[in-house]
């Protein structure tokens, strides 16, 4: 799964249409939406140098290479941490990959959401579409999130196990 910024994301932040903090690097770029972060803290248990909720501001580019912080934002299971890659910043057409769009993955996470990644369509129990931000979708299992069907992270505060 690969957590860099869509055409269609990165036009809903230039817009304003969605929020995320923005730290630049020398050749990256890395977006992180408050709002979509389920704290599943992969980032900060991955690579603690550069993403450090203990510290302001939290995200330190320049404390890994970007290699490193690219494989760690793609572990984020929500899509809260984003990157840019400074070369593709003009041509986000090229960021699109057929491979990845040709299959679906779910994964289970411990004590977490379900995830469903690659090209798919979300539906309702009255078979309606659900509409997706990202091509992947953090679901709740715990039955307590705020924003069903998918996940806000409450499975933390209610100690879920699953």
């Amino acid at each position: 799964m690969s957590n860099r910024i869509t055409p269609e994301e990165l036009q809903d932040l230039q817009s304003g249409k969605e929020k995320f903090r923005q730290y630049s690097g020398e050749d990256l770029t890395v977006y992180w939406s408050p709002r979509r972060c389920i704290h599943s803290a992969n980032c900060f248990t991955k690579l603690a140098q550069v993403f450090n909720p203990q510290k302001r501001p939290w995200i330190d580019v320049s404390a890994a290479s970007s290699e490193e912080i690219r494989r760690t934002i793609d572990t984020c299971p929500s899509r809260a941490l984003l990157y840019l890659e400074k070369t593709n910043e003009t041509g986000p057409g090229a960021q699109s990959n057929e491979t990845e769009t040709a299959s679906v993955q779910v994964q289970i996470l411990e004590n977490g959401p379900l995830l469903i990644s690659g090209n798919f369509i979300l539906k309702d129990a009255r078979n309606n579409p659900i509409p997706v931000q990202a091509r992947v979708a953090a679901i709740c299992r715990c039955g307590a999130s705020h924003k069903k069907p998918f996940c806000d992270g409450t499975h933390r505060k209610i100690e879920f196990k699953g």
